[in-house]
């Protein structure tokens, strides 16, 4: 059996998993989901919370909870659900170990995340960000911010994205990750031009499309209205094959760092 195993969870290759998909989706799905409809992970370990959120959403989603970070791995994996709302304070591995794994999994690596914590945003937020979580939400919370984070993460396609306007600006980043051939890099750079929702920047390596990259501020003061740090997917790259540097087009996935610009 070929996969990826982490403790007790073995993460099963393309046929195991599609074979495990069509198993999880007769004995776990409870209603009919409808294909142009998004859905989501719930994950906590108290069930009124699972609950009051299932039912909030439901209106609007296809919504699957899970109360452990095993259960909630394994069902990330066979549903590929388009956000995860992910508790902190879960039994068997916390919501941080969690979240390791799932963004480093093939399957979910992409999954938007929202993190879901009683602790302080200021004690959270900055581990939470590096490792590619999209949002952060403190407990005790409305479901009013809940539903705006989602929106915001969901609602927004790419493409209308990639329409805000674009500012030609130089900015000094130095950008974290690993090119095609998996290896990491740390290079500096400057971005060719900005906008609200991401940046275009030349590296000396190729980064496939849909990987993560980091963005920090390589020097100076960062401008007012610039976000120190974000993560960053690659949404698309030059692709003629040729040596020397490659443009690559950057889609912030942190929407609380997203590089707005002050009037």
């Amino acid at each position: 059996m070929k996969g990826k195993t982490f403790g007790k969870i073995l993460i099963q290759d393309s046929k195991q998993e599609e074979a495990g998909s069509i198993l999880f989706s007769k004995e776990l799905r409870t209603g009919s989901f409808e294909m142009d409809r998004k859905s989501l992970l719930v994950v906590d370990d108290e069930a009124q919370i699972c609950q009051l959120l299932s039912e909030a959403l439901a209106p609007k989603y296809d919504v699957l909870t899970a109360q452990s970070g095993e259960e909630a791995i394994k069902k990330a994996v066979l549903s590929r659900p388009s956000c995860i709302l992910l508790d902190v304070m879960i039994p068997q591995m916390d919501g941080f170990m969690v979240c390791e794994i799932l963004k480093s999994l093939r399957q979910t690596k992409l999954i938007p995340i929202i993190l879901i914590s009683a602790k302080p945003r200021q004690a959270v937020w900055p581990t939470a960000q590096r490792m590619g979580v999209s949002d952060y939400v403190e407990k005790p919370f409305k479901i009013d911010q809940i539903q705006d984070s989602l929106t915001s993460i969901l609602e927004t396609s790419p493409l209308e994205r990639r329409r805000a306007p674009r500012i030609p600006m130089k900015i000094p980043v130095l950008v974290r990750g690993k090119d095609a051939l998996g290896y990491p890099f740390e290079v500096h750079s400057e971005t060719e031009d900005v906008s609200r929702g991401g940046a275009l920047v030349q590296l000396p390596v190729r980064v496939p499309v849909g990987d993560q990259v980091e963005i920090h501020r390589s020097s100076s003061p960062a401008p007012k209205g610039f976000a120190i740090l974000t993560q960053a997917r690659v949404a698309w790259n030059d692709e003629a094959d040729r040596e020397g540097p490659c443009l690559h087009g950057l889609e912030f996935l942190n929407t609380s760092s997203e590089w707005v610009i002050v009037q």
